[in-house]
């Protein structure tokens, strides 16, 4: 998975939409909603874990048998806002 995948780019722009309404988003957040719910549990995972190593959001994840476990998003990061911007 790559930063350039609409899924990636749908959970960016799920997280923006989502953090400018509360404080903070978690992995069950993202799966429920809408522009979310074509992907696998696997595909979000990945993405969240990917725009979090990658700089583009700020937030604590936890992980178990290679699986995302838990994730909680408390911001875009400036990179993050860019790469919205771009898209």
């Amino acid at each position: 998975m790559q930063l350039q995948d609409p899924c990636v780019k749908n959970i960016l722009l799920c997280l923006n939409e989502s953090l400018k309404k509360q404080s903070s988003v978690t992995f069950n957040d993202v799966m429920s909603a809408p522009k979310c719910k074509k992907y696998s549990v696997s595909d979000i995972g990945k993405a969240l874990e990917l725009l979090r190593r990658n700089g583009y959001v700020k937030a604590n994840s936890r992980f178990g048998c290679s699986e995302l476990l838990e994730f909680t998003a408390t911001a875009i990061t400036e990179k993050g806002q860019e790469y919205i911007k771009n898209i």
